[in-house]
């Protein structure tokens, strides 16, 4: 009888492709920071493709942090393994609250951490007052922006003092894909003068799409100089009564969009509306309008402003290649939409390729039952394309 020596293979341990084990790790969810750890600690071949995915996203601190200590071991980290920076492609700064104290903003460590993420691309910045940003600080953010790996930007509820945005817009690098600036103030009068000396200055960039939902006009007249209008196919815009006419030039530019939102900022009294003829590559269309009669203001031998109706002439005035129409509805009690809401409305005579109608209530109010009666109301209202089976009418709470 042979006898087969067992103990070589008994000793040897089982493997495993490294690609098997890079293609699974790859599947989990990089937010989920606990399981990649745990998974980091499994053996060394599971060791850098989880650091790889741990540290694809930093978040420069989060709400709740204690600041200093949590910068203090990032610093330690990267210190001791300075490879793991190369690894950070989407970084997250945050102030904690609008009039909040915000440690690491003054931070001698952060300009030395911001310094090591040489393949950033991409950047959301949530500073509220950015005048609690140490010089030093402040610099090294810029310095971050102007990084040609950089593909996206993000500016969130930001108010600037007089001196920060244009050199901030200075910065921007031809590298960038898309560029959103959410909910930023800035003073309109201090920068007609120095955008228009600073043109010269402002790198021409090649934009896919561009957010600007924005208190700041500068930013609007920014975009009109800086951007390749003919390059966007996403655009979003805030439109109000003293920003309607650089809004306008915008849309009569950017030729090529494909999907645009555009939000009614508040009562639009404008005699005209937003016209979107030129947009003749539009499919998708996305219009979003604040509802309060009580603040609907009576016009002079008029009715009360209704503006929706400024929504209505605006989406009157869309290509025939509209093929996606989405109205966003932000109402406080839905049983008011018949204030607003004309039934002899009609959508989709005058477009032909539209095969999808969304229409969102959006409304904070408790009672259940008259977000079901605003579903059926406007059902009612778009009754045809209900018929037609292209009507979708949802009702969202916020909180849910």
């Amino acid at each position: 009888m042979a006898h087969h020596n067992l103990a070589g293979v008994l000793r040897a341990k089982p493997t495993c492709p490294q690609e098997l084990i890079d293609f699974i790790l790859d599947k989990t969810d990089s937010a989920d920071k606990g399981t990649l750890k745990s998974c980091a600690l499994v053996a060394r071949s599971f060791r850098p493709t989880s650091q790889k995915l741990i540290f694809s996203a930093v978040t420069i601190l989060p709400p709740g942090c204690d600041s200093i200590p949590a910068l203090e071991r990032l610093a330690d980290v990267l210190s001791s393994s300075p490879h793991l920076a190369l690894h950070v492609r989407t970084l997250y700064l945050f102030q904690p609250g609008l009039n909040k104290p915000c440690e690491w903003m003054q931070s001698d460590m952060l300009p030395a951490i911001l310094s090591m993420f040489i393949n950033l691309e991409s950047l959301n910045i949530q500073i509220y007052d950015w005048k609690r940003l140490a010089s030093n600080c402040e610099q090294a953010i810029y310095a971050l922006i102007t990084r040609s790996s950089l593909s996206s930007i993000e500016l969130k509820g930001a108010r600037f003092r007089d001196t920060s945005l244009l050199p901030l817009l200075r910065c921007l690098p031809t590298s960038l894909e898309s560029a959103s600036f959410s909910d930023v103030f800035a003073a309109r009068w201090s920068y007609r003068d120095d955008l228009q000396r600073a043109s010269a200055e402002l790198h021409k960039l090649r934009l896919a799409s561009l957010h600007l939902d924005s208190f700041a006009p500068t930013l609007l007249h920014w975009a009109i100089r800086a951007v390749d209008l003919k390059c966007l196919q996403d655009l979003h815009t805030t439109v109000k009564e003293d920003t309607y006419d650089v809004v306008q030039q915008l849309l009569d530019s950017a030729v090529y969009v494909e999907t645009y939102h555009l939000f009614f900022w508040d009562t639009f009294s404008n005699p005209e509306n937003p016209d979107l003829g030129k947009m003749q590559c539009l499919r998708t269309l996305e219009i979003s309008v604040v509802l309060n009669w009580e603040e609907t203001e009576e016009v002079e031998g008029e009715d009360r402003d209704n503006p929706l109706d400024d929504a209505m002439r605006t989406l009157n005035t869309a290509p025939h290649s509209i093929e996606h129409l989405v109205l966003n509805l932000n109402i406080w009690n839905p049983d008011e939409l018949s204030y607003f809401m004309e039934p002899v409305w009609d959508l989709g005579e005058d477009c032909p390729a539209l095969w999808d109608v969304v229409v969102r209530i959006r409304s904070r109010y408790d009672d259940k039952s008259a977000l079901q009666r605003g579903i059926r109301y406007l059902e009612g209202v778009f009754y045809r394309l209900h018929e037609r089976g292209i009507l979708t009418v949802i009702a969202v709470h916020p909180d849910e």
